[in-house]
């Protein structure tokens, strides 16, 4: 349902912009159908931006459209796909809501432990005890 044609040979400038007689033309839709697209592209058009064009029409990934939007002549040759809308973000209002009606966290409490370390003086060597005189 697209195509692309390319005039070789020597071209009128003049006509390239005023007609459909251009280096490109690009074309969609029915042949037989009133609901068809058409692009022309001059001699002077950059080849990347043609390339660009051609690889968009022929993406095959589908294009979200109103269904009611597109013609009846194009209804027969898509294929429609319902699309469901993502879920709706929460707001704040919701997030403050949902956090006042939620149960406090547990809190921690501070559980006296007992020091196992021992203390400098435990680990100080003993003194011989002299006599006085």
């Amino acid at each position: 349902m697209a195509g692309l044609e390319y005039a070789t040979g020597r071209l009128d400038a003049e006509r390239e912009l005023t007609t459909l007689e251009a280096r490109w033309y690009m074309w969609g839709g029915p042949k037989n159908g009133y609901a068809r697209w058409y692009a022309t592209a001059s001699t002077n058009t950059p080849t990347p931006l043609v390339k660009v064009i051609t690889q968009s029409v022929s993406d095959p990934a589908p294009l979200p459209r109103w269904k009611d939007f597109l013609p009846r002549g194009l209804r027969e040759h898509a294929q429609l796909v319902p699309v469901t809308p993502p879920p709706p973000v929460p707001t704040p209002l919701d997030v403050h809501r949902t956090a006042s009606r939620r149960r406090p966290a547990l809190t921690t409490r501070s559980v006296p432990r007992w020091s196992t370390t021992t203390t400098p003086s435990a680990i100080l060597p003993a003194r011989p005890s002299r006599s006085r005189r």
